[in-house]
């Protein structure tokens, strides 16, 4: 069992001493664009790690897949504003941004409600620490409808869960995005437990 919480604090150490921005991962998925594409639908996220006894704070949809919680920025918000709030929303706990961007997912896929049109979605993964204060989750119209439910997971049966729920026609746009990340944090942590 790798120590989760150790290695977290022991790269947060790594990242002072070095002092400059050090991305887990960088990824485009979905489609590439097309220099005579005019409408690009851009959109901003940001998810958090949340770490606690060797298990993952995790987002449960009622489709049975795994996410990282977290979501859209608002047009008056900064990464940190909107990771706090877009965590205690899904999740209920109360958390602050512990380091620099960990990583970058890019989604291009055509837009549901424009047929010209490509939705671009752009997600900023960031290590995070809870306070300790926790309240009740705050769920928006389709995260009800999903009836997300927090949960703490190995993070070795999320990935599994993912990958089964991935074969889905009705699976979330989100199970390749977070699988990857998943699979991107877990091959962190066994690096960094062979170094202890």
């Amino acid at each position: 069992m790798i120590a989760i919480d150790m290695i977290i604090s022991t790269r947060k150490n790594v990242f002072i001493e070095i002092g400059r921005l050090i991305m887990l991962f960088n990824k485009t998925i979905g489609l590439q664009l097309d220099k005579k594409q005019n409408k690009i639908i851009r959109r901003k996220a940001v998810r958090g790690i949340i770490t606690v006894n060797n298990k993952i704070l995790l987002v449960l949809s009622n489709k049975g897949d795994y996410k990282l919680p977290g979501g859209g920025i608002e047009v008056s918000e900064n990464h940190e504003t909107a990771l706090i709030r877009e965590v205690v929303e899904e999740t209920g706990y109360f958390s602050i941004i512990n380091g620099d961007k960990q990583g970058m997912i890019v989604e291009r896929y055509a837009d549901r409600f424009e047929s010209d049109a490509i939705f671009e979605m752009t997600s900023y993964y960031y290590f995070c620490e809870l306070t300790g204060k926790k309240s009740e989750q705050n769920l928006q119209g389709y995260e009800m409808e999903q009836n997300f439910k927090a949960t703490w997971m190995q993070i070795d049966e999320a990935i599994r869960q993912n990958e089964m729920v991935s074969v889905d026609k009705l699976k979330n746009d989100w199970v390749e995005r977070e699988t990857y990340v998943l699979k991107q944090i877990r091959k962190l942590f066994e690096k960094e437990s062979e170094k202890i």
